[in-house]
């Protein structure tokens, strides 16, 4: 599925701790890595960036080294720039098919790189994003056999949300897991205006849990029309909807279920609006700490 694959690193093992799973993405689709280390513009602060750049390329190939010796074709680049424009150019000069990136490391990918360097690239390449928040303590990397066995994919109806498909099967198919598809539907709530001076108190009746009910059997009927042609090509499919908020629905049921990867179009419609970069899937990165992969779907 992906050919190329570009894995930015900065020399931290906070940025490392996406290796893993790029490297399990390798292996199974027979991609190339390229490892890219961009050393920022000098400036005040970077004034002995001269080491540095003397040891991003023995640390590339070091890290090159190993996976290697899984026998992956790597590739080693080390460019000086802007971080977000350098993956940019970096991407667009190799054909690169997806890029894998932490949240966050040292020095070049910051702490607000969800917000920045990947939102950058997203937007302005429109590739593939895969993203993992790293831990801050050291943990032991995950087990082949664990890495995308259960896939939840966030739809909510629309085409553009629908995006994500492709990418979420072939990686339910190229690692022989489970495709969850689900669908949060907003609960239904009407404020009472109550005494005046206060403020309106959300209420419920009858009618508004039948409501309810009608948009879920909905929700399940469309998830169902999505599974039938994954079913019918061998994609072993689960439709799950629930009623909430969709960024909290999305973790309860990812934290209570064993899914080791989440796929999600960055805008669709209701539930999963158009910043959901910024929110839905922010608000996942942030508090599962799973790997997330995400996709801009063209209009």
């Amino acid at each position: 599925m992906f050919q190329r694959i570009l894995v930015c690193l900065d020399g931290s093992q906070l940025a490392e701790q996406i290796l893993p799973y790029a490297k399990e993405q390798a292996s199974r689709f027979s991609s190339e890595v390229h490892l890219l280390n961009v050393l920022e513009k000098a400036d005040k602060e970077h004034e002995g960036m001269g080491s540095e750049k003397l040891e991003a390329p023995v640390y590339l190939e070091n890290t090159a080294a190993l996976l290697r010796k899984d026998g992956i074709d790597v590739h080693c680049a080390t460019t000086k720039g802007t971080v977000g424009q350098a993956i940019l150019t970096y991407a667009d000069q190799r054909s690169i098919e997806l890029v894998a990136m932490a949240t966050h490391g040292r020095s070049g990918l910051g702490r607000v790189v969800f917000g920045s360097v990947a939102d950058f690239v997203l937007r302005k390449s429109g590739l593939p994003i895969l993203i993992i928040r790293p831990r801050e303590t050291t943990t032991q990397a995950p087990a082949k056999d664990q890495l995308f066995k259960k896939i939840l994919t966030c739809l909510d109806g629309s085409k553009l949300a629908e995006q994500i498909m492709p990418y979420a099967t072939e990686e339910a198919l190229g690692f022989g897991g489970k495709l969850v598809l689900l669908r949060v539907v907003p609960e239904p709530v009407v404020f009472s205006p109550g005494i005046p001076g206060t403020a309106p108190t959300p209420i419920q009746t009858d009618a508004i849990f039948e409501d309810a009910k009608r948009e879920l059997n909905r929700a399940r009927d469309y998830l169902e029309e999505v599974a039938t042609p994954l079913r019918e090509k061998g994609v072993q499919v689960e439709t799950v909807t629930m009623l909430g908020r969709a960024g909290e629905a999305i973790l309860s049921y990812a934290d209570g279920n064993d899914v080791n990867l989440i796929t999600i179009a960055t805008h669709g419609q209701s539930g999963l609006g158009r910043a959901v970069f910024g929110s839905v899937a922010d608000f996942v990165l942030r508090e599962s700490g799973l790997p997330v992969l995400v996709v801009k779907p063209r209009d």
